[in-house]
């Protein structure tokens, strides 16, 4: 390892110490509380729980149909590339805009105010990191990933928070793709006597896209992602929802802002409880997607779904939705027809085979965009199978995933190498697996593996990469 990626880890180390100091600074309440890790665990073994001083704060109520993820990702995203969707708007939205960055599983109290503070530093080895065919480039990236979030309870029922994760990339031998990501997170929650829920908050990321075979260079972006969301329960089987989600994109320079876009995601739920823990659902929802910089793409979608929400045991929950998505273009072209649809699909259950493991399973179809390409739209259909295992008598937290994920592009594009005119299918493939192991109260560390696989019949895009990763988390 090169001088100056020890100097990276001693200075990872250093904003680490500098965290560590700012933990035993608290008012009137109790340190080191520990909240549930973002990290690939499973539930450990509950210990005898003490007899609170006070009444416990209620829980934010999660939306019908949420399901949480297990683990967070293996490495922070770095392109806008369309993966899984969960969240009550899936398969539609940005389920990223939704994060409030809870990273470190040690709080502290300041006042009234908790706070978790969190620093991952992380060595990666990728096969290749442009994603090209041919010339493969191999590096290794060290990655420092600082978090801070801080919560207010307000009359234990409504919540304030602020979150702030840093996504510091460092390559070893490529340093000129050397690049410096910030996300922010506001997020507000109120519970209501009578059934009324209510939340709302914004995201912002101010980071860098990865260079890559189709955009030919590095692309610096702001993406602004406000939300709100409203929830009544009329009765005990009935229950309406309405969400609303903004998705602004904006790229920096010039001669990228053909890609940039506004997403403007809105959503209307019923719910007919006729079990105790299982309801139907009839949802619509509305997209309507602007192009400041290419207005031939811009386009309303509607999409009509049918589903169950569903909690009948302690072992297995979920929400499977199905429907029918029509896409209207507002200008017509010549390469591409000026309406489309297709089938729409959105499943995402857990099954808890035991105490220490659980498989979940996220599947979609639905018409997205590709910013890569000046928002050509695309049928993306495919999965993603999670297998967790916690190994308690150890407290090894592992996990292994599979995904795959077929792109079907609705414009016809000009192939750049045989000049022909054809619509793009992509065939994407990808699967790993790792571990999380504490080493201290306050240090874990965690090994990652993942193979990713794009098959195309556009040249120049199929490529494969390998990528090993090695870091450790703090929370103090």
């Amino acid at each position: 390892m090169t001088k100056r990626v020890l100097g990276i880890w001693k200075a990872g180390l250093s904003l680490w110490l500098i965290i560590a100091l700012t933990a035993p600074v608290t008012g009137g309440g109790q340190e080191g509380e520990e909240t549930k890790p973002a990290g690939p665990e499973v539930k450990e073994e509950a210990a005898p729980e003490k007899k609170p001083e006070k009444p416990p704060e209620k829980k934010p109520p999660e939306l019908p149909g949420y399901l949480a993820e297990s683990k967070a990702p293996a490495q922070p995203p770095t392109t806008l590339e369309i993966g899984a969707l969960t969240g009550i708007l899936a398969p539609y939205g940005y389920s990223g805009g939704l994060d409030t960055l809870a990273r470190g599983w040690q709080s502290h109290r300041l006042g009234p105010i908790r706070y978790s503070p969190f620093l991952e530093i992380q060595e990666t080895f990728r096969s290749n990191i442009y994603g090209t065919t041919a010339d493969k480039k191999a590096d290794f990236i060290t990655s420092v990933n600082p978090a801070m979030r801080f919560e207010l309870p307000l009359a234990q029922r409504h919540k304030l928070s602020f979150g702030y994760l840093g996504n510091y990339y460092f390559y070893n031998i490529f340093d000129t793709n050397n690049h410096y990501d910030h996300t922010l997170n506001l997020d507000a929650t109120f519970n209501f006597p009578k059934g009324l829920a209510l939340r709302g908050g914004s995201s912002l990321r101010l980071a860098t896209e990865d260079r890559t075979a189709t955009t030919g260079t590095q692309r610096d972006y702001n993406r602004i992602t406000p939300y709100f969301q409203a929830a009544y329960k009329m009765a005990d089987r009935w229950k309406v929802e309405a969400n609303y989600q903004e998705d602004s994109l904006h790229f920096l320079k010039q001669e990228n802002r053909a890609s940039d876009y506004n997403a403007h995601n809105a959503a209307m739920t019923l719910y007919y409880k006729f079990w105790p823990k299982t309801a139907a659902l009839a949802q619509y929802i509305f997209t309507y997607r602007q192009h400041p910089y290419s207005r031939q793409s811009d386009n309303v979608i509607h999409t009509p779904l049918v589903g169950l929400t569903f909690d009948p045991t302690a072992k297995i929950s979920g929400t499977l939705k199905a429907g029918y998505t029509f896409q209207q273009f507002e200008h017509s072209d010549p390469d591409r027809p000026i309406s489309s649809g297709g089938a729409s699909l959105s499943i995402q259950a857990q099954y808890r085979y035991s105490r220490f493991t659980d498989v979940t399973l996220v599947a979609q179809r639905s018409i997205q965009e590709d910013p890569d390409t000046s928002n050509n739209s695309y049928i993306n259909s495919g999965f993603l199978f999670t297998f967790n295992h916690l190994f308690h008598y150890f407290k090894i937290a592992a996990y292994a995933n599979f995904s795959y994920y077929n792109n079907r592009y609705i414009a016809f594009q000009t192939d750049s190498v045989t000049g022909l005119l054809v619509r793009r299918i992509d065939n994407i493939l990808s699967g790993g697996g790792g571990f999380t192991v504490p080493i201290t109260k306050y240090l874990k560390g965690r090994l990652d593996y993942v193979y990713y696989n794009k098959g195309s019949n556009f040249s120049n895009v199929n490529y494969n990469d390998h990528r090993l990763m090695l870091g450790i988390q703090a929370s103090y």
